[in-house]
């Protein structure tokens, strides 16, 4: 854990819960002046009713202005409690966090690919996993962009140096991170956020288009309410209103059902549309210098309109639209201003103009979305490196260790693979960190290749692809057993190779599905095969035989091993790469420290 990082957590921790505090009491002395200030206007409304004053109807309208003032202002509070207090859970989290307590976050496990290259072997999904270390993404959107961005590594080294130095000026950044998610917050994310949204968007606008509506939106409410104010002068007869009114409602009544679609449609999304309202606010306030997030927020301009004032006129139009939700209210609406049909011409007129920016406005939100949790584990871990991408290596590292191992309990390591055509045959005993140390090279390749820094002291690397094959298991929908379920994806890593993209394998006790020699033997011509593609990764094994392979292939086989110290019944690891071939096994060991046997 680191100590400073911890400090600002807690500090941030305390201060916010002092601003929860303060403003919880805040809004009880605004409800109790509310309430009096209501009481005390009905009073003076009903002294004014019974014996008339000027002063007393003055006075009681201006209680009454202040318990209005009162209200949206308690509104207003309210708002900014939950906010503090989404602060208070952040800094909160974030402290657990550094103590590697994280389980409380989306662990992304619907995004769990047994089929994927290298993310189930890697644990880049589920509980415990690396996405559920990043996330801290708050919309549907920013969710799934991290996920893909994981699942499919950048293979330009033009990107990920620009997304390191986005997430670099991003990283210190930790008020204007924080009230990012602390704002996103106040939506949850749901699983079926923006589909209503793309819906509406794509749908074509009908009414906008036909200049009779055009004409019929503003001559039938102009001589109705002409007729009205005849009315109330007294120049003509109250049955020409009366008509002209119900008109305007027959017309309303014809277009109710697809009114009531429109209205559905739109006002179902008027959480999430504010939400990214004030999401946009805040990426068009701040002051950006990599050229990434320059470029991004230019993205959200459209002539010379900004993103944030287009969403703010389509929340305004919304919520106009929402008050015919009120009989009453409706019905007079639509009886004098055509409303339904005057409403939905606006939201037409707002999607001819916008909609067709609409979709990119909110990739920006989701991009900025995916790096404020990238900026938020650099912020975090401020002892790793950003890796430099090398073309003239494959991968060299120093003191390399897994991110999800805390620091305390880690064990590094030094490693290098210099050339395409190499493959590190890797021994060791059970338990002795084999498997770990590939998951260790893998899941830190993932994050350099997504801009991101890494667990080690150095980390020079190239651009490549990665595939692994660490865990396979057989499947009874499908009536396959484990050994098939190998041989697949065996054959999944040659057909990775055979595209001629340069791709790192991550190979852990490949054939265990079948019996010692045809396992040997297979493993054996299985490497032989690797070799003749060119192959170039780490192959982990128990078999000491695949060891030999160095001598009939000296230029593309090494030897690496993790040894175990074994005295009598006692094993100690010390987790370290070595060169050469592993001496102690500890099998039989292990099994009768666990009671397997006696002797």
């Amino acid at each position: 854990m680191h100590h400073k990082v911890y400090k600002i957590y807690h500090e941030r921790f305390e201060k916010f819960t002092q601003q929860v505090n303060a403003t919880k009491t805040q809004i009880v002395y605004l409800s109790s002046l509310r309430f009096l200030s209501f009481i005390a206007s009905v009073f003076l409304f009903i002294l004014t009713i019974k014996d008339y004053h000027i002063i007393k109807l003055a006075s009681a309208l201006i209680l009454l202005a202040l318990f209005i003032y009162l209200v949206i202002k308690f509104v207003k509070l309210t708002d900014r409690l939950k906010y503090y207090k989404n602060l208070v859970k952040l800094n909160s989290e974030e402290k657990q966090v550094l103590q590697y307590k994280f389980g409380f976050f989306d662990s992304g496990k619907e995004f769990i690919d047994r089929e994927h290259p290298y993310s189930f072997d890697l644990d880049l999904f589920g509980d415990g996993s690396m996405f559920q270390y990043l996330n801290r993404t708050v919309t549907l959107v920013g969710k799934n962009l991290l996920a893909k961005r994981l699942l499919n590594m950048s293979n330009s080294k033009h990107q990920i140096e620009i997304w390191q130095e986005a997430i670099r000026e991003m990283s210190p950044e930790i008020d204007w991170r924080q009230n990012f998610i602390a704002t996103g917050y106040a939506y949850p994310i749901g699983k079926d956020d923006n589909k209503k949204i793309n819906f509406w968007v794509d749908k074509p606008a009908y009414f906008i288009s036909k200049k009779f509506f055009k004409v019929l939106v503003i001559a039938l409410p102009a001589v109705t309410l002409t007729l009205l104010a005849l009315v109330l002068t007294g120049l003509t007869h109250y049955s020409w209103f009366v008509l002209f009114a119900l008109l305007q409602l027959f017309i309303a009544s014809m277009m109710l059902r697809r009114t009531n679609h429109e209205q559905e449609l739109v006002s179902k999304e008027l959480k999430i549309l504010k939400n990214y309202s004030m999401l946009i606010e805040l990426i068009e306030n701040k002051g950006f210098h990599a050229d990434y997030l320059i470029n991004l927020q230019q993205n959200l301009k459209t002539g010379n309109d900004y993103a944030k004032t287009a969403f703010k006129k389509l929340i305004r139009i919304i919520d106009a639209f929402d008050t015919r939700l009120n009989i009453f209210l409706g019905i007079i609406l639509n009886a004098t201003l055509m409303w339904d049909l005057y409403s939905i011409m606006r939201l037409e007129k707002w999607k001819l103009k916008y909609g067709k920016n609409l979709k990119n406005w909110i990739l920006v939100i989701s991009e900025f979305d995916v790096l404020c949790s990238l900026a938020n584990y650099s912020f975090n871990n401020p002892d790793y490196i950003y890796p430099v991408i090398d073309e003239e290596t494959i991968i060299q590292t120093k003191d390399i260790g897994h991110p999800l191992i805390p620091g305390s309990k880690r064990v590094n390591n030094d490693f290098s693979l210099t050339a395409p055509g190499e493959i590190d045959i890797t021994t060791g005993a059970n338990m002795a960190g084999k498997s770990t140390f590939l998951r260790t090279i893998g899941i830190n390749l993932v994050l350099a290749m997504n801009g991101l820094p890494v667990a080690a002291k150095d980390f020079r690397f190239r651009v490549m692809n990665i595939f692994s094959g660490m865990r396979t298991a057989d499947s009874l929908t499908d009536n396959e057993s484990y050994f098939f379920a190998e041989l697949k994806r065996l054959k999944s890593a040659i057909e990775a190779l055979k595209k001629g993209e340069l791709t790192f394998l991550l190979l852990d006790e490949i054939l265990k599905g079948t019996n010692s020699v045809d396992k040997a033997k297979g493993s054996w011509k299985f490497v032989e095969h690797l070799v003749k593609l060119n192959a170039t990764g780490i192959v982990a094994t128990h078999d000491l035989t695949l060891c030999d392979l160095e001598k009939e292939y000296p230029e593309k086989i090494k030897n690496k091993c993790f040894e175990v110290e074994i005295n009598g019944d006692e094993i100690k690891f010390d987790y370290k790469l070595r060169n050469g071939v592993t001496k102690n096994m500890n099998a039989s060991i292990l099994m009768k420290k666990m009671g397997l046997f006696s002797n």
